[in-house]
């Protein structure tokens, strides 16, 4: 794989720009639910759906969501703010609630916290100390995650002052170094459960290369599942920088998990049917595993393009096509090219233009400029993975 770094450089600080200026015409909360709303229509009509299934991905959700409110609840009652996983940044707390680690895997920082409660009778120097001590804890932990493939989550992304990668056979000088050297935030909190405590925190800054580390991380396992289902690595790549940044804990709020953000109840199903002809739920812990969520996202790509868009004629068109609606869903795409959600008339509209008409189209008429900025965006970068 060669990358041209300087455009990748520059792609990976224009992320920020596409996230703050993407929903000026329509809130992100509104796209989520139009997109996800359109698909699941799509997916029913074209999918023989087994019913118990989808009433226990119903279920599940519920379940989910359930334990994920009262989780946030617990946290809000300690903390200033609450922090929790999305598509970019993986947040881990300890089990009393009382650290947690942020790794922010787009602009490259890892942020650990921790709090320690505000009593009188302790000293200013003995609260430092104590924090400093589970600062330290908390770094080490964060240095030795593993992501659900058992590999290290920051591997190759974090170096010691000598230079050196980080391991877990030098975390400990790493944490250490870190707590002496960096400065460290302190700040007073009034928490909800009424008690005040001190959060004391330290940012650390990832090797300028993480972003790219990663893409040669799960470079092979791409390029073989590209293999297998025929499809191209480069707008897989293209596709998990953008729905991730690499990140294989990444969960947005849809929710969508992993690193090509698979949606249990749609896309990761309709893929796993097309693989296994079995309609099954899938969970979060399934879709973290990066080798199962690239293979589903390959194989969702794939079926697109041989099922749904099998009647494009031009390549590039169809590819096009696959990519806007992996962001937006088919339906979506329909209804950008004829106003209506239904595909035949929408592919003969296609297969009249060319590839570069079909896109100005698409970048015109998708309904939502999330959807139109996403093709603009993994359009690009895949001249970066080539």
């Amino acid at each position: 794989m060669n990358y041209n770094k300087r455009f990748f450089r520059f792609v990976l600080f224009s992320i920020f720009f596409f996230t703050t200026s993407l929903f000026s015409q329509q809130t992100y909360q509104d796209w989520l639910q139009q997109q996800q709303t359109a698909f699941q229509l799509f997916s029913d009509e074209k999918n023989n759906y087994n019913n118990d299934t989808t009433i226990a991905y119903q279920n599940y959700l519920n379940q989910q969501k359930k334990l994920f409110e009262d989780y946030k609840n617990e946290i809000e009652q300690k903390w200033d703010n609450y922090q929790g996983n999305t598509k970019n940044t993986h947040v881990d707390y300890d089990k009393d609630l009382n650290a947690r680690g942020s790794v922010d895997f787009e602009e490259g920082k890892v942020e650990v916290e921790v709090l320690i409660e505000d009593d009188s009778k302790t000293t200013m120097s003995d609260k430092q100390q104590a924090g400093e001590n589970k600062l330290e804890e908390k770094i080490a932990q964060v240095v030795s995650s593993k992501a659900d493939d058992d590999k290290a989550l920051l591997e190759n992304q974090l170096e010691t002052l000598s230079g050196d990668k980080v391991t877990e056979k030098n975390a400990e000088v790493f944490t250490q170094e870190v707590v002496s050297a960096m400065p460290i935030k302190k700040k007073i909190i009034k928490s909800k459960d009424g008690k005040t405590r001190v959060k004391y925190s330290v940012t650390i800054s990832m090797l300028p290369d993480h972003l790219e580390t990663r893409a040669k991380r799960f470079k092979n396992n791409v390029v073989d599942q590209s293999k297998r289902f025929g499809i191209d690595p480069a707008m897989v790549l293209a596709i998990m920088h953008t729905e991730s940044s690499f990140n294989p804990k990444a969960r947005s709020p849809v929710p969508a998990y992993g690193l090509m953000q698979l949606v249990p109840k749609s896309g990761a199903r309709d893929a796993y049917l097309y693989v296994y002809k079995k309609d099954k739920l899938l969970t979060a812990d399934y879709l973290y595993n990066p080798n199962n969520n690239i293979e589903l996202g390959c194989a969702y790509i794939k079926k697109m393009r041989s099922v749904y868009f099998k009647n494009i004629s031009n390549d590039l068109s169809a590819a096009y096509c696959t990519i806007a609606a992996y962001n937006t869903g088919p339906g979506n795409l329909a209804k950008a090219i004829t106003g209506g959600e239904k595909l035949t008339p929408a592919i003969k509209e296609i297969n009249s233009l060319t590839p570069s008409e079909l896109y100005k189209k698409l970048i015109k008429n998708l309904p939502y400029k999330e959807s139109r900025v996403y093709l603009s965006t993994v359009t690009d970068r895949v001249k970066i993975y080539q």
